[in-house]
């Protein structure tokens, strides 16, 4: 993944994070033919602990490094630069990235993104110190790219994001926690059951055709052996 040139400005790190993860909770909303630039701040913690599979147990361990490594399924167009060249954090410090680019035409949809980043820890082995580097990722966050019309809803702690919203004839559902197949249906307001059938889990959009549909307000009920969630969205 490329990064973006020298014109977009470099971000800064918040010195005043001490909580390890990833801010803000939700990213905002980008539109077609409008730049977008988001930052993201994310801190580690120096102390931890890791699970050694040899040992079955965890054990304490010090963060030494945290790189980020690359960043998988932005819209096309879209690149991100950080607050060096590296991507590259200390332990116990904090760091940032700035995601950026214009959505071309035809690029409206929904975005699942996932943060690719390195670890290097040391733990204490008795009394040998021994670095390991791991690879992790993180899967949290979602790009929506607003067309010209549809209101595309971004709200943290989200379950299901639907694109657009209000929809004509295709519907998007993209369900974050959703790990494998699910069942849904679609009733309308009174209740009565209007179109059935299957998403698809392991982080994919689904596009439902609801061109049956006539205007007015319904919901989504989507269920699998892990979830059942209910969202309701518009039909123009």
């Amino acid at each position: 993944m490329s990064f973006t040139n020298n014109l977009i400005a470099q971000c800064t790190p918040d010195p005043n994070l001490t909580t390890s993860g990833t801010f803000p909770a939700a990213l905002d909303t980008a539109k077609v033919g409008q730049l977008y630039s988001q930052v993201l701040q994310y801190h580690i913690t120096k102390d931890t602990t890791i699970y050694v599979a040899q040992l079955g147990s965890t054990v304490n361990a010090k963060i030494d490094t945290l790189w980020i490594t690359g960043v998988v399924g932005m819209p096309d167009g879209f690149s991100y630069t950080c607050h060096n060249k590296d991507c590259k954090i200390i332990g116990g410090a904090t760091g940032c990235a700035t995601l950026t680019g214009t959505p071309k035409d035809g690029s409206a949809g929904i975005y699942p993104l996932r943060v690719l980043i390195q670890i290097r820890a040391t733990a204490m082995f008795g009394p040998l110190p021994i670095s390991q580097t791991v690879n992790d990722s993180n899967m949290r966050y979602t790009i929506i790219v607003q067309g010209g019309t549809g209101i595309g809803e971004m709200v943290e702690n989200q379950d299901v994001i639907l694109y657009p919203n209000p929809a004509k004839a295709d519907l998007q559902v993209y369900v974050p926690t959703l790990r494998e197949n699910a069942n849904y249906s679609i009733s309308n307001i009174q209740g009565q059951n209007m179109i059935n059938g299957q998403i698809s889990g392991n982080r994919e959009v689904s596009h439902l055709n609801i061109s049956n549909l006539s205007s007015g307000v319904y919901f989504i009920q989507i269920q699998s052996a892990n979830c059942n969630l209910v969202k309701k969205f518009w039909v123009e």
